[in-house]
């Protein structure tokens, strides 16, 4: 037996038994792994079976029709294969990199038939068959320059991605694209006899179906896939409620999410931004609110915008983030105006009563009535103080002595009014915070035990330590009735109903500010009686 006019028996057995290896993949797939795969990563698994299956048929079939194809035409063995299963392995890729949303039916089947009708022809050989044979050997080549770039675009796109992903390992993405990279590396190799031909195809024929069982027994390819970060980003921005907005440096929108189209009433790519919300991009910059009149009626926007950037650090466009603050700024104003009406003219008219209780003839009604007032204006005026102090938190902070600023509260307390016998225990500690905020929470917590004492003498402990983990802890303790469970409660759920409710803004106010310092806030009963509260400023 010649070997340089056949394929030997040892080549042909080679190829076999490669193919029957390659065609026993998508089978154990589908009766091993199909179970696992098939709520969540059918949209891998799928295309991936298609891809092995026509792969293994390919093979294990090619000692039958490669007695059809002319010798001369041997090198073209592995390039047939790789357009035949090049469609589903784009599928597959372009879903494993997280780049769906580039096909459609319609690109798949027009590809389809175009890289079916091309195997056709290499495997037929009919380019010396048709009239005009020299046009479409040119097209041939245009085709088949056209097949190697899309594989090493695919190629290129799932390295890249994997690259990007710290999560997996290079490995993963190389058995993905190593079988028809080899594939057609074989196809542009040195003339040879049929049977070197063939010894070379089966060995890069097992070299693929290698790779495809290790990217799938190994690394699990169908499970974790690069797409995930991309699939996450790009369902945040088309998934969520506010409406997105992408425009060039031209400022014409080029791209929106369902949000901004349901916003609008409609399709709003292409046009210019200005056009769009009425106002130039320059002054959506500049303000902190916009009103626009959408499908739902007049909204407020908080626009956000951010620059898009070139790798080389190029303006390339920006995006805008249309946050809805519609009821945010009705509650605001809302409140305002009842801020307003409470600290103005609802103070003004209470000096007014107050001023004339005195008229009351009855002792006992006129000194339940100035009792009663006066305690409102307290409750007014320590609003406005709360708001006043609040308001620096918005500055600076700064170091001060903890301490000494505990004593100077205390001494505050031992003769003022209430009073009670006030006890500091302290450590020599210095804290960077705001510290008119410290101190308005400490004499609220003071007040607040010396206020609702049962005792006739009081007592509160002030300590100021450092805990194990390296927190500033600030701790108010009484021997009173304690604090009760519904105003923790509400405190802590940080809601008032007209069933729940607490006595005063003495403790919501320390919440807001321990909030608002960053610390935690924690309320505990003290031995025998009374109540332990906890202000841990955290570093």
């Amino acid at each position: 037996m010649t070997l340089q006019s056949s394929p030997s028996t040892f080549a042909t057995g080679l190829t076999v038994l490669v193919g029957l290896v390659a065609c026993a993949l998508p089978v154990w797939l589908r009766v091993v792994r199909w179970p696992q795969l098939r709520e969540q990563h059918a949209d891998l698994a799928v295309p991936f079976i298609i891809t092995t299956v026509l792969f293994g048929l390919l093979v294990v079939s090619l000692p039958t029709y490669d007695s059809i194809i002319p010798p001369d035409a041997y090198t073209l063995l592995t390039l047939v294969i790789l357009a035949a299963v090049l469609v589903p392995w784009a599928v597959f890729c372009l879903r494993y990199t997280g780049r769906d949303h580039l096909l459609t039916n319609r690109r798949i089947g027009v590809i389809s038939i175009v890289l079916y009708l091309f195997v056709t022809v290499l495997i037929l050989d009919v380019t010396e068959m048709l009239p005009g044979s020299t046009l479409l050997t040119i097209l041939l080549g245009i085709g088949i320059v056209g097949l190697f770039g899309a594989t090493f675009a695919i190629v290129g796109m799932v390295l890249l991605s994997t690259y990007r992903d710290a999560e997996l390992p290079m490995g993963q993405s190389l058995a993905v694209v190593l079988p028809p990279v080899v594939l057609m590396m074989a196809s542009q190799g040195p003339g040879a006899d049929p049977t070197t031909r063939t010894i070379v195809n089966a060995t890069v024929l097992a070299v693929a179906t290698g790779s495809l069982w290790m990217a799938v027994t190994r690394y699990d390819v169908l499970t974790r896939r690069p797409g995930t970060s991309r699939l996450g980003l790009r369902s945040v921005v088309t998934e969520m409620d506010e409406a997105v907005l992408i425009i060039n440096t031209e400022e014409n929108i080029v791209n929106a999410n369902a949000a901004a189209t349901a916003l609008f009433g409609t399709d709003i790519v292409g046009e210019s931004f200005e056009s769009v919300l009425e106002q130039s991009v320059s002054s959506v910059r500049a303000c902190d609110t916009l009103e626009y009149s959408t499908t739902t009626g007049t909204q407020t926007f908080d626009p956000r915008v951010s620059r898009i950037t070139g790798g080389g650090g190029q303006r390339l466009g920006l995006t805008i983030t249309l946050i809805d603050v519609t009821d945010r700024e009705m509650r605001r104003q809302r409140i305002e105006v009842l801020n307003r009406i409470l600290r103005h003219n609802v103070r003004n008219d209470l000096d007014v009563v107050l001023a004339n209780s005195d008229r009351i003839s009855n002792d006992e009604i006129r000194s339940t009535i100035k009792s009663t007032l006066q305690g409102t204006l307290r409750l007014s005026a320590k609003a406005r103080e709360a708001e006043e102090v609040m308001s620096t938190v918005m500055t600076s902070p700064e170091e001060f002595d903890l301490t000494a600023l505990a004593m100077a509260v205390a001494d505050e307390f031992r003769s003022g009014d209430p009073s009670g016998d006030i006890t500091v225990e302290a450590a020599d500690i210095q804290i960077v915070s705001h510290q008119p905020v410290v101190r308005r929470i400490l004499r609220e917590l003071v007040e607040n035990a010396l206020k609702h004492a049962d005792t006739d003498t009081p007592c509160v402990t002030i300590t100021v330590r450092e805990n194990p983990d390296g927190d500033t802890e600030l701790i108010v303790a009484d021997n009173g009735p304690g604090i009760p469970d519904l105003e923790q409660e509400v405190v802590a759920d940080g809601r008032e109903t007209q069933l729940k409710h607490g006595r005063g803004i003495g403790l919501w106010f320390v919440s807001w500010a321990v909030t608002q310092l960053g610390g935690e806030l924690e309320f505990d009963q003290n031995n025998p009686t009374g109540s332990t509260v906890t202000v841990r400023l955290c570093d």
